[in-house]
């Protein structure tokens, strides 16, 4: 890994514990999460893990073991996440036949695709 990246990465991390930290001193202090200091990123959604796989299973156009997944969204995205709730909210979805099937142990394809399709 690259030195920028690392750097990135760790910014990153540092990041999201201090707006975590923030949200836990505002709660202490009985403000609501509404009356809380709009961040520069208000107004932008920002796109949820599963939306950026979907992303990323269109993309490479077959299925792929939730390692791979986390590998390409941290390196795609920049995107942060732990292995085992991904694959977790993966196979909710694809039980409950949302988006997502379960082709093998913690692999994901896409609903629309089909089986031979690699």
């Amino acid at each position: 890994m690259k030195p920028e990246e690392l750097k990135d990465i760790l910014l990153q991390v540092l990041e999201l514990q201090l707006e975590y930290q923030l949200r836990a001193i505002r709660q202490l202090r009985g403000k609501a999460e509404l009356e809380a200091i709009p961040s520069p990123r208000q107004g932008r959604r920002r796109q949820s893990l599963v939306d950026l796989s979907v992303q990323i299973l269109t993309e490479e156009q077959k299925p792929l073991h939730v390692d791979e997944l986390v590998n390409l969204l941290q390196r795609r995205f920049g995107r942060l996440t732990d292995r085992d709730a991904l694959s977790s909210s993966l196979a909710k979805k694809a039980r409950a036949g949302v988006l997502f099937r379960q082709t093998g142990p913690a692999t994901f394809a896409l609903v629309d695709l089909g089986e031979g399709h690699e």
